[in-house]
């Protein structure tokens, strides 16, 4: 996958917008379809911005990996399959209003120090 592509992903992964991200890494939006589209990669500074804002590393943007003993497709196929398991959690999360996904959110990191 692109870098760009990685982002969309990451984003959906997220629940973030594009706008939202956008406007936080101080870009245009319409730079995440031409990029896609043109299949190129952002300034170094923007890039930087994007993962700061997503918690992830350029690298990962750029590679698609997280760990460097994975190929970025076994990497991918396993952030999918954790996605699917947990897709009606998250729908039911999404559909909460924000206090109330504060308190699950802390709930469940609570219970996973446990």
């Amino acid at each position: 996958m692109s870098f760009w592509q990685n982002v969309v992903s990451e984003l959906e992964y997220r629940n973030i917008d594009r706008k939202k991200l956008a406007d936080e890494a101080g870009f245009n939006v319409s730079n995440i379809s031409n990029g896609i589209r043109q299949n190129n990669i952002p300034s170094a500074d923007t890039a930087y911005r994007i993962a700061k804002f997503l918690g992830v590393s350029v690298e990962y943007l750029v590679t698609g990996s997280l760990d460097s003993n994975k190929e970025p497709n076994e990497l991918l196929a396993e952030e999918v399959l954790k996605f699917q398991k947990f897709r009606g959690h998250i729908d039911i999360l999404s559909s909460l209003d924000n206090s109330m996904q504060k308190i699950v959110i802390n709930l469940t990191k609570s219970l996973a120090e446990i």
